[in-house]
């Protein structure tokens, strides 16, 4: 067995998803230098924060936060270009474990009753296998002890990808593409609502008025990373 394995370590060794740097077997996802290279938004600990700020005047909300700040050709592009569409779900779980460790000392985020993820478009799931956010919500709902409720929205446009769309196409892209699954009553619960990306917010408030639509709610959002 170890012949086999130090077999496939020689012709496929473990190298650093970002930069491709042969790391040891036992290193997750970067290298060293990769790694430090990870910027930490640190959000979590106040209520007046640069993404709260994004949906002002559009939706109340509770609270919101992420775990990194998002730039092009940047390490955490990288993790989340695998997450997405090459089944690294296992950083979904990791991003969730250390966000949880920041929960730890928020006053923000202890009053959870039920975790939603944003949802892809059925096609678009059965496409690529998984919801990329799933593993990241599922982690956090048992931090919070709280159901994960993932069929609570459902994707009704199988829209394109907004990657290489403007602010106001992105809003426009998404404004009517959610519905609040009616099979769920959520009145006067307190939803955590949790995606990989944030950046224009688009899809989040079209999310978070498709659910308003239906119930009388308080709504909170954490994303594992953050465009600006």
């Amino acid at each position: 067995m170890n012949l086999l394995k130090d077999v496939k370590l020689l012709f496929l060794p473990n190298r650093c998803l970002h930069c491709k740097t042969i790391i040891n077997e036992n290193v997750s996802f970067l290298c060293l230098d990769c790694s430090l290279k990870l910027e930490y938004a640190h959000y979590t600990q106040t209520d007046d924060n640069p993404i709260k700020k994004i949906f002002w005047g559009r939706i109340n909300l509770i609270n919101a936060t992420t775990l990194y700040i998002y730039q092009k050709n940047s390490p955490i592009q990288s993790l989340l270009k695998e997450l997405k569409y090459k089944g690294l779900t296992s950083f979904g779980t990791y991003a969730a474990k250390a966000i949880i460790s920041e929960i730890d000392q928020s006053p923000f985020f202890n009053t959870i009753d039920y975790v939603i993820p944003i949802p892809l478009h059925p096609k678009k799931e059965r496409k690529r296998g998984y919801n990329q956010v799933e593993l990241f919500g599922t982690t956090l709902a048992n931090y919070f002890q709280v159901p994960f409720v993932k069929n609570a929205l459902i994707k009704t446009d199988n829209n394109q990808s907004q990657t290489k769309q403007n602010k106001d196409e992105r809003y426009k892209s998404v404004k009517n593409s959610f519905l609040a699954n009616k099979k769920h009553d959520f009145h006067q619960k307190h939803i955590l609502l949790v995606d990989d990306v944030l950046t224009t917010g688009a899809t989040l408030i079209s999310c978070c008025k498709a659910l308003q639509k239906e119930h009388t709610i308080k709504i909170s959002i954490i994303t594992i990373a953050y465009a600006i």
